[in-house]
């Protein structure tokens, strides 16, 4: 059963809403624990948590149009950096932080601008589900290969390509979801060393910089499975666990579980390396937010603790493969000897990992003409020219520049 806080139960006999209704995205993962909290928060405080679970681009869509709106229906959100043409639309939670300590124990520098989301060095996010980008490798055939997973570069990942086809046969390099056009970004985002926003607030790319990390990921490209520019999360996975790929460049918390189950055939001969580049390794960082427009922001905050909180992300991490913010969890013992072919690289993921200060216009702009220029439809040269030219007609909300600034991804 899971742990609710002792600040949860204690609410439960103050007078809590009857129900809260919490967006959160559909996936097998962060909606089923969510459920299962739900269940037990029920019975500790008496309020019923409705579940709106969605895909994630229908997630970010329906959390916009809600608050855009005036809906209202939702009165917790899960969502990350790419609300920020919203963010007026939260409350700030910095006095629930305070009264609370909850900062206390996570893991450092995620409660932070340019990490967690802040208007006007005000608190509005709180994080619950850590991810970053990571490259996962077969070390049978890196063996087999002669190769170290020591890559600095993805032209280093595109120069060990050769030896692992070679030695390996009918193995293709690596796999990786193609087919959700905006993942190519974790390519661009550790490739590409500079910033995005101007001295005086633009975005803006330095754009020989950006055109060498584009070429970079197109001269990869042509390491995919055949047929493997249109792959999904499952399908890109699926050819790692059956051998077919020697890579697989992905969110970890998406396949680490399945590589170790008892029926995996990797299992036992898989680990994670530091992901490449001299940039970052892209962040996913889910973050709850309480709208302005809940009314019962006492119980919303309630039930981000029981959700989010310590006292279940042992537990969401084990059964749900949820990446915990609280530095406690890494230092399990029993986890970290289970885990040691793949934590080191995975922590050190996240302490160097960011978010892009992109909105999503800004963010979508960049990682389709990415996709029109690795299957060569466009040159990186003139594809990068027009997502500067473009981007100068795209506002940066202030919350990005927030961001930007505290993540030293503006220019100085």
């Amino acid at each position: 059963m899971a742990v609710i806080s002792t600040a949860a139960i204690l609410l439960a006999s103050s007078a809590m809403a009857a129900e809260l209704n919490f967006s959160v995205m559909e996936s097998g993962t962060y909606d089923k624990a969510a459920a299962e909290v739900a269940a037990d928060f029920k019975a500790a405080t008496g309020t019923d948590v409705q579940i709106s679970a969605f895909p994630w681009a229908v997630l970010r869509q329906n959390n916009t149009t809600d608050l855009i709106s005036g809906t209202n229906q939702y009165d917790v959100m899960s969502g990350g950096y790419y609300l920020s043409d919203v963010y007026s639309y939260f409350a700030p939670l910095d006095d629930y932080i305070a009264k609370d300590n909850y900062a206390q124990g996570m893991i450092p520098g995620l409660l932070s601008p340019g990490r967690s989301e802040f208007v006007g060095g005000k608190s509005i996010g709180i994080p619950y589900g850590v991810d970053a980008y990571g490259l996962i490798f077969n070390k049978d055939m890196f063996e087999k290969a002669g190769i170290s997973p020591d890559f600095a570069s993805w032209s280093d990942v595109a120069a060990a390509c050769d030896k692992i086809i070679a030695a390996n046969a009918d193995v293709a390099c690596f796999s990786h979801p193609t087919g959700s056009p905006e993942q190519i970004g974790g390519f661009f985002f550790s490739g590409y060393a500079r910033t995005y926003v101007s001295k005086d607030g633009k975005y803006s790319l330095d754009v020989p910089a950006a055109t060498a990390a584009a070429e970079e990921i197109a001269a990869l490209w042509k390491y995919l499975p055949a047929k493997g520019t249109a792959l999904t999360f499952d399908e890109a996975h699926q050819l790692f666990k059956d051998q077919k790929v020697a890579m697989t460049i992905t969110y970890p918390s998406f396949i680490t579980n399945s590589l170790d189950a008892d029926d995996s055939p990797v299992k036992g001969h898989w680990g994670m390396a530091k992901f490449p580049g001299k940039g970052f390794p892209w962040l996913s960082l889910w973050q709850l937010f309480v709208p302005t427009a809940t009314e019962d922001k006492d119980a919303a905050w309630a039930w981000i603790k029981a959700y989010a909180g310590p006292e279940n992300a042992k537990r969401n991490l084990v059964e749900h493969n949820i990446g915990s913010v609280w530095s406690a969890t890494y230092d399990d013992p029993e986890l970290k000897a289970k885990n040691a072919h793949f934590w080191p690289a995975l922590i050190a993921g996240f302490a160097s990992a960011k978010n892009p200060p992109l909105s999503g216009e800004a963010q979508d702009l960049l990682t389709n003409t990415l996709q029109d220029i690795v299957n060569g439809r466009v040159s990186a040269a003139d594809g990068i020219a027009a997502v500067e030219s473009q981007w100068a007609a795209i506002p940066v909300p202030a919350a990005m520049l927030e961001a930007a600034a505290g993540s030293g991804l503006q220019e100085k």
